[in-house]
């Protein structure tokens, strides 16, 4: 069971699940309402996730079933599921009836019998944001004008479209465009507005579409990481390594609470280091050649990660914190940063389309966006943390790991000081198992940036002997038989 205190955090792990119920799309006879089933009693592990690079918040639970309630409802896809979920003292989903928007059931999967008994049956429910299932009905083939803010808003709120109730925070972008939808769906139409967006404060391009326990969000990368064009934004908590258990004070009645949920149960680091995909993949360097249908010019465009690094907002602050070392690259005489044709890109786009409407200019964006989705997939880091339902995917968090090598007795642990600093939040993952009354939290978040520069040099590495021998096999294939 959730613990009875549901405002007050005296234990790590700790969750509130006030209630979890199925909604029925069949009306209860006896009452003016649909069918409601508690499942609070019968469910052994709850999970919900948020991610900026997907559309919905997602779920799902498994329950140990001793009624078949799967097939009494029945449970067919129709129903909605109602619950209440956080951490004790901090916001968390409020996806009930009376005060929230529940979510939709949309799957029942890995249906198996308790091998003990026979008889009880465990599976797993899936769950989604009723919006999903607007976006498989319907599509989108109309125009919109004017800001592209308001064309999501439009697309957003229609009872054809999305037909959402929920909040929907928005950056304003800087566009004044006419866009034709060419019967998309409805989040396939948003993406293609996002890849066109520009923001209004901000020096960068392209926005993503995601939703949270607070509502859907539409904003750039770069505004997650700083606030009102001016400062970065504080992180939302500070997680750091822990190499000696940490135990509550002897004084009864205090638990230094924060500091425990601060700790981190497990980490680990996906491609701290990967120069060769960030090349390929024109992270560092890419060129875009666009044809003007219109004008009949063809304009070439070269992005340098070390010229744009030092205009925008980064994960930890700096003007040249780069992921790559500002060192020349073998007898190139240049540095990664200057080699554009490591990733080439051409597109056609026409001038005066719309009379006064302009659509962005493809120079302006692409290139940036391509970078910075690949930057998304740098220095990525999973961590394992105890409950805590106050981190939302896009915001910042701090985290902090030493240096790893021998230590003597009572020396101190030395900070990495390129893997420890500011990550932002790309997704996570609450799961609670409410058998042994304990949550956990899984964070996957990246840096663009490292706090503390990188060592550069003026001159580059060459080792190794030149060789320029030009042979003959068959004046060797000679030598070897004579």
């Amino acid at each position: 069971m959730a613990y009875r205190d549901t405002s007050t955090l005296d234990k790590v792990g700790q969750f509130n699940l006030d209630k979890l119920e199925i909604i029925s799309y069949r009306q209860e006879k006896s009452e003016a309402g649909p069918k409601l089933m508690d499942i609070r009693g019968i469910t052994l592990n709850f999970e919900i996730a948020e991610d900026i690079l997907s559309n919905n918040l997602v779920g799902s639970l498994i329950v140990y079933d001793a009624q078949d309630i799967k097939t009494l409802l029945p449970i067919t896809g129709l129903e909605k599921l109602s619950f209440k979920m956080s951490t004790p003292g901090f916001d968390g989903y409020d996806c009930t009836s009376e005060s929230g928007h529940p979510m939709q059931i949309y799957k029942v999967d890995k249906v198996k019998l308790d091998p003990k008994t026979g008889k009880q049956q465990l599976y797993k429910i899936f769950f989604c944001s009723e919006e999903m299932y607007y976006n498989t009905l319907n599509r989108v083939s109309q125009a919109f004008e004017g800001p592209i803010e308001d064309a999501v808003d439009k697309i957003f709120r229609t009872r054809t479209y999305l037909n959402s109730k929920k909040p929907l925070f928005f950056e304003p972008t800087k566009s004044n465009s006419k866009f034709v939808i060419p019967n998309l769906r409805p989040y396939k139409a948003i993406g293609m507005l996002s890849s066109m967006a520009k923001s209004a404060k901000y020096d960068n391009a392209g926005y993503l579409f995601y939703e949270t326990s607070k509502g859907f969000q539409f904003r750039s990368l770069e505004s997650m990481l700083a606030m009102g064009g001016a400062s970065l934004r504080p992180p939302a908590w500070k997680f750091m390594t822990q190499i000696v258990p940490i135990t509550d004070t002897k004084v009864e009645g205090i638990k230094n609470i924060k500091r425990r949920m601060s700790t981190v149960i497990n980490y680990q680091f996906d491609r701290p280091v990967d120069t060769m995909i960030n090349i390929m993949s024109g992270m560092l360097s890419n060129r875009l050649i666009v044809h003007d249908a219109f004008n009949k010019t063809l304009t070439t465009t070269d992005f340098n990660y070390k010229e744009k690094f030092a205009k925008s907002f980064h994960t930890d602050e700096g003007t040249d914190n780069f992921l790559s070392p500002d060192t020349p690259f073998g007898d190139t005489g240049k540095t990664l940063f200057e080699h554009p044709l490591s990733m080439l890109m051409t597109m056609t786009e026409t001038s005066k389309i719309h009379n006064n409407y302009e659509f962005p200019k493809a120079a302006e964006i692409l290139p940036l966006i391509v970078s910075q989705m690949q930057t998304m997939k740098n220095m990525n880091l999973n961590l394992e943390v105890y409950l805590n339902t106050n981190i939302n995917a896009g915001d910042v968090i701090e985290f902090s790991n030493p240096v790893i090598q021998p230590k003597a007795p009572g020396e101190q642990e030395e900070e990495n000081p390129y893997s420890s600093g500011r990550f932002l939040v790309l997704a996570v993952k609450h799961i609670v198992n409410i058998e042994a009354e304990q949550g956990s939290t899984i964070i996957k978040c990246f840096k663009d940036s490292v706090r503390t520069p990188l060592p550069s040099e003026s001159d580059p590495l060459i080792v190794g002997t030149e060789e320029k021998e030009k042979a003959d096999i068959n004046e060797a294939d000679l030598a070897i038989s004579t």
